[in-house]
Order: C-alpha cells, then sequence, then structure tokens
C-alpha cells in the first residue's frame, strides 16, 4: 500500500491536522502517518522511524518549521532519507519566518518545496498539491552500482480465503490488497501469493481461475490495470498508478520482475556508463550466480531496453 509518511524535524511540530488533511485528499489506499523524526523510536518491533520507512518503502514528506535554521535541518533530513534509497516527496515549510533559508533550501533541495502559512488550517493548501505525483516520485541516491532503486516493499501476507470455494468479493478484496502494495507485479506471483496466504501449494488451473476471473473484474470496475508484458505474462496494477518502477528485488526471484521493469533499470545503468549490461543488473539486485535462466531473462530484457532508448 501506498505511503506518506510526515517526518518533522522538530517535536514542536502538531502536524494532527496536517495529517487529517492529507488523509482526505491522498489517492485511495494510501496510508498516511507521521513521526517526530527520521531518528527517532519508531513504532513497536521497527527500530527507528528509519527503519521502518525503508521496510515498508515509504514516500517521505519532510515538515520543517519556518526559522534561521530550517534549510539546515530540512536539508539534513532530506539526505538522511535519501541515503536509504527512499525518495522525498516534498519538503513542506511550515509557518512565517526564515525567508533568505526558504531560497537556499529551494537551490539546494532534490524535492519540491511547498509552503504551509498555518499548520493548523492546512486543507486549503494540501487540496492543491500534486499528491499522486508524490506517491509516483521515486528515489534519486545512486547505489554502488550507479543508479537508484525503489525498496520493494511488498504484500505482508495475512490469511486469506481459499480461493476455491471463496466468493467473489473476499478473492477480490484479497488480490486487489496485494496489487496495491506489490504492483506493477506479473499476474502469476500476485495470484500465488494470494493462493500462498489461502494455505494452497501448487498454483493450479483450478486455482488459478477464480483469481484471474476477479482481476477481471476488478479491472471492468476500473479498479485494476491489466497489460501483456513483452514476456507475454499479465501484469497488474492499481488504475491510475505508475506502469513502470524501478525497485529492489526485494522477496521477489528474477522471473517474478517485470521484464519492462528490468529494462528501465538496465537503461538506467546504461545512462550511467556501465558496460556488460546483464552482468551489471545482476549486481544491482544482489544476485551472483549467473544462470541459464537469469542469462535468458536478462537477454531478453536488454532487447527492449535497446528497443525502447
Amino acid at each position: 500500500m501506498p505511503e506518506l509518511l510526515v517526518c518533522a524535524t522538530s517535536t514542536a511540530l502538531d502536524a494532527r491536522e496536517l495529517l487529517r488533511a492529507l488523509e482526505r485528499a491522498a489517492p485511495e489506499g494510501t496510508r498516511v502517518r507521521s513521526a517526530p523524526g527520521w531518528l527517532a523510536e519508531g513504532e513497536p518491533g521497527e527500530g527507528l522511524v528509519a527503519d521502518g520507512a525503508q521496510e515498508r518503502g515509504a514516500h517521505v514528506v519532510v515538515l520543517v518549521p519556518g526559522g534561521a535554521d530550517l534549510a539546515n535541518h530540512a536539508l539534513l533530513t532530506e539526505q538522511a532519507v535519501l541515503a536509504r534509497g527512499l525518495p522525498v516527496a516534498a519538503i513542506v515549510v511550515a509557518g512565517p519566518g526564515g525567508a533568505a533559508q526558504r531560497e537556499t533550501l529551494r537551490t539546494w533541495a532534490t524535492a519540491a518545496v511547498v509552503e504551509l502559512p498555518d499548520l493548523q488550517s492546512p486543507m486549503g493548501r494540501v487540496a492543491d498539491w500534486p499528491l499522486a505525483e508524490w506517491l509516483a516520485a521515486e528515489a534519486v541516491v545512486a547505489t554502488s552500482v550507479g543508479v537508484a532503486l525503489i525498496p520493494y516493499g511488498g504484500w505482508a501476507p495475512r490469511p486469506t480465503p481459499d480461493p476455491r470455494t471463496a466468493g467473489r468479493e473476499p478473492i477480490s478484496e484479497a488480490l486487489l490488497e496485494i496489487v496495491r502494495d506489490e504492483g506493477p507485479v506479473l499476474a502469476s506471483r500476485a495470484y500465488g501469493l494470494l493462493n500462498k496466504a489461502a494455505g494452497g501449494k501448487k498454483l493450479t488451473s483450478i486455482v488459478r481461475a477464480p483469481i484471474s476471473a476477479a482481476a477481471y473484474r476488478l479491472r471492468q470496475q476500473g479498479q485494476l490495470e491489466i497489460t501483456e508484458s513483452h514476456s507475454g505474462e499479465e501484469v497488474l496494477r492499481v488504475t491510475g498508478t505508475t506502469a513502470v518502477r524501478v525497485r529492489a528485488l526485494g522477496p521477489r526471484t528474477l522471473d517474478e520482475v517485470p521484464l519492462e521493469e528490468v529494462a528501465a533499470l538496465m537503461g538506467r545503468l546504461r545512462e550511467a556508463g556501465a558496460g556488460e549490461l546483464k552482468r551489471t543488473t545482476l549486481d544491482a539486485y544482489g544476485l551472483r550466480r549467473m544462470t541459464s535462466r537469469a542469462e535468458e531473462l536478462l537477454g531478453l530484457a536488454e532487447e527492449l531496453s535497446a528497443a525502447t532508448r
């Protein structure tokens, strides 16, 4: 599920009204959270706020008060977020003060800088913010291979109904939840996650049929988009979300990464001056063995990447 994490640089900021405004204005299915600081203690069991945000693949909104030190505080927080490989959706400057610092912040920040004159009456401003674009923002920090990868948050498994016996609504609800957290995702992976959560072992045609039917019903209802990958497999994503996101491998196998995503990564590697694209791509995903299957998939991705230059 997409997440906007409002991370304040000062515990003196009361962000409750801003959170309510963001919840009302954000696209459906968006989780909105707040944190008293990037290196503050997070929720129980997650360590620091930074640890939990990285695990969930959050989009971070830095909230900073106006004043003489606003640029310093905002830029330090932005760099710390980017160092974790997460996107900074925007920097919100709350209240008056620090006029000269605001220009410094706009000059050096990589994220959009917006102003919120009154933190207790944010709705009028929030309504004009491009929240959908913020949620589509990608990390911009270079990794060891020279490109940025969005952390793969992934779906947190929960018990789901048996697709063979459950009705339409429970299957559709579970599938939409998976696609919100994993999309763009290969249909085979999404269906397999649902089946495994229901206690199934093998994704047989009998199991697959009702899940596939649910996917097409969701498409008819305007909630899902289904496209065909160049690999011939179907790719699922929530309607209105970006078609390709260049992400870390996460819990996926290389077979489970949409070919267009691999090709997009190769394009970035090429722009960064990388040679031996197949090997470099494998390194970017944290993989070592160039199996025959990996060689085949990466070859197809390299052809697609070259064709779309």
